[in-house]
């Protein structure tokens, strides 16, 4: 809550501090405030599998998702330098919290930008996220991130990036997300020879449009009993998009490795690197693959959309080395949302989806399934 009143505060400060910046330099440095302010109200039924009753559990929710935001955006006079600060706003009682979002500066010359700060990507892009909204606070279901979409979230990077109207390149430095010690031992420390990495490109001809990319980091260990090790995560993302008149259609596949934190929204047990043995540092690499196709139709103020998502997990080593019934696990999502745009800040938006956790593969039995549907407020300046 502390950085909302500074964010605030400094965006006050900037507003009556405008007319002296003008006598100061003219013409002025520029600055806009917009906001996001979300409202999910539905009901969200989880299968026996998934609850700590061994019931099946249905509730109604009502809450500020964690996609809303307050944000601020910042100009030179000649728009080749500029910057954004976004902070995340949400409300699920008994607490409610502020989060970092995006903070970073550019600087352009013709067609060439480098970009520094807390942000994502060209790789991975959220401009072909599918229109499922409801239930972020609800176990993260967002954009079907990590049920058919790839999404590696905003981290702390150095972006370089030559694009025009049709085609571009972007080459980005990151900070890895995955610093965890999965060897479950003492005496490990955990380092990076190079950051994470991406490099994707960009195309553009008339309603179509593509950001096909790879992203790479190795994560390195210390041992001080047994050997030391490393494991690469990466991942390579094709996307496309599709529009004709009234009609879009969406698509993104993926395939890689050890996904697990590297790239939020997957279920850590099941994507991360299986250790064989400690004492030699044979690691297994856990392989996930997987993809996301939905349509979109405008009619007026209202769209008619809907999606599904599939992913695949496996590793050989679940079953040779744990004995596992299977070495692999499949799930996938859905949902039919029809938003309607009543007025130019405001909207309403309808959905209902399902989400079915697939089989584990120690078991072989179901690990469950989930729906939600409710409607999401969105006011949006």
């Amino acid at each position: 809550m502390k950085q909302l009143i500074m964010f605030v505060a400094a965006v006050a400060m900037l507003a009556v501090a405008a007319p002296a910046l003008a006598d100061i330099a003219s013409p002025s440095p520029q600055f806009s405030v917009g906001a996001r302010m979300l409202t999910d109200i539905g009901w969200w039924n989880k299968s026996e599998e998934l609850t700590a009753s061994g019931k099946d559990v249905g509730t109604w929710f009502l809450n500020m998702p964690g996609h809303s935001f307050l944000r601020t955006r910042y100009y030179s006079a000649d728009k080749s330098v500029g910057g954004r600060i976004e902070l995340g706003l949400k409300s699920l009682q008994p607490e409610a919290s502020v989060n970092l979002r995006y903070a970073y500066g550019y600087w352009r010359v013709g067609k060439f930008r480098i970009l520094a700060g807390q942000t994502d990507n060209w790789f991975g892009s959220l401009a072909y996220h599918v229109k499922q909204y409801v239930g972020l606070n609800e176990d993260s279901h967002l954009l079907l991130f990590g049920w058919g979409f790839l999404w590696p979230h905003r981290v702390p990077q150095v972006q370089f990036t030559y694009n025009t109207a049709k085609f571009g390149v972007q080459f980005a430095l990151e900070e890895p997300r995955q610093k965890n010690n999965y060897w479950g031992a003492t005496g490990v420390d955990t380092k990076f020879t190079f950051p994470r990495a991406s490099l994707t490109l960009m195309f553009k001809s008339g309603g179509f449009m593509t950001h096909p990319g790879i992203s790479f980091v190795q994560h390195q260990y210390e041992v001080a009993t047994g050997a030391d090790d490393s494991y690469n995560t990466w991942a390579f993302v094709l996307p496309v998009k599709f529009t004709a008149g009234a009609f879009t259609l969406k698509f993104q596949g993926h395939s890689g490795v050890n996904f697990a934190t590297e790239y939020p929204f997957y279920p850590t047990d099941w994507t991360r690197p299986y250790l064989k043995d400690i004492s030699s540092g044979d690691v297994s690499n856990t392989n996930i693959w997987g993809g996301v196709l939905a349509g979109e139709y405008k009619v007026g103020k209202l769209t008619i959309t809907g999606g599904v998502g599939y992913e695949g997990f496996t590793n050989e080593a679940w079953s040779e080395e744990n004995g596992y019934s299977k070495d692999e696990i499949i799930r996938w999502a859905a949902f039919v949302a029809v938003p309607y745009q009543v007025r130019k800040n405001f909207g309403v938006h309808p959905e209902i989806s399902y989400y079915n956790h697939g089989d584990n593969p120690e078991t072989g039995e179901a690990m469950g399934s989930e729906w939600l549907l409710g409607v999401q407020l969105r006011f949006v300046f």
